[in-house]
């Protein structure tokens, strides 16, 4: 090595210090581009199952919606507190209709299955596959052999609907998916109307909330176990002060591998680290909750 290139060998950190200490996130665009800091996707599936279902109506009401939130202190430390987001109080509204009916041809989803572990998007699907014995053949009496598993519970029954899945009128069953998807195909096939009732709960969200929810906050997934580390270690180089929170209950716990990272968008440093994350490709939890309907 010449002399003239030993001095790259503490130029960079150098470099990097100097641009941390004014505002640009240098340190963790290097982790970011060198692979340190890994980028993943969520692995969501559009089944049938309620499990697909993101849990938006539950997102932090156990903590009653506040965050972790890091600030740098006077030692060159991070000093954690806890912080209230006022925004979701009330993003999502629930209201319970009682004596709902519907026809069974209504139902989109179910909530549990000795087989919910299947990736299926139509309950049609579901019956012929994993039914078929049952749904021939295709006659009301077969239909009747079906349903008569459920006639004290066909007025008796709950149902969920979620504004952001509006596709899909779940049934929140304990047991009995196996007859009631055979019954639902054999009912679709002859045209036969089967009468639903019970009790419909419906979760929508609003609107107005998530405006200003993301009026104030970008949000981020990152993997769960970077957060504490080269992540935490690289914005404390910038003194930007975040946020952490546990995302909103998806397919079966997956969501336990990511944490929502919080950034203010009008402070400098967490807006920089916004815009860089955004850039190389984390997902935007903010993105998602302006989708929703």
């Amino acid at each position: 090595m010449t002399d003239n290139n030993r001095p790259l060998l503490w130029r960079k950190p150098l470099q990097d210090g100097v641009l941390n200490s004014v505002g640009y996130p240098t340190t963790l665009r290097r982790r970011i581009d060198n692979g340190a800091l890994e980028i993943k996707k969520p692995q969501r599936q559009d089944t049938i199952w309620l499990r697909s279902i993101v849990s938006w109506h539950r997102w932090l009401g156990s903590d009653k919606n506040t965050i972790l939130y890091l600030r740098p202190g006077h030692d060159g430390n991070y000093v954690y507190l806890q912080r209230h987001i006022p925004q979701l109080d009330g993003l999502v509204s629930g209201e319970i209709t009682e004596n709902y009916r519907c026809d069974i041809s209504s139902i989109g989803g179910l909530s549990s299955s000795g087989e919910d572990d299947l990736n299926i998007s139509q309950l049609n699907d579901f019956a012929l596959q994993r039914c078929s014995e049952i749904t021939i053949p295709v006659s009301s009496e077969q239909l009747a052999r079906n349903l008569s598993r459920y006639t004290a519970r066909l007025s008796q029954m709950v149902f969920s609907q979620f504004s952001w899945a509006p596709d899909r009128l779940y049934w929140n069953n304990v047991d009995g998916a196996h007859h009631f998807a055979a019954a639902r195909f054999l009912a679709t096939q002859l045209s036969q109307p089967v009468s639903l009732t019970g009790q419909l709960n419906t979760y929508s969200i609003n609107p107005q909330k998530i405006r200003q929810l993301t009026a104030q906050w970008d949000l981020f997934l990152v993997p769960e176990g970077i957060v504490y580390g080269e992540f935490k270690d690289a914005l404390l180089r910038l003194k930007c002060p975040f946020g952490v929170s546990n995302p909103p209950h998806w397919e079966n716990g997956d969501e336990q591998h990511f944490r929502v990272i919080w950034l203010e968008r009008h402070q400098t440093a967490p807006a920089r680290v916004s815009r860089l994350l955004a850039q190389a490709g984390f997902p935007s939890l903010s993105q998602q909750l302006s989708e929703l309907k």
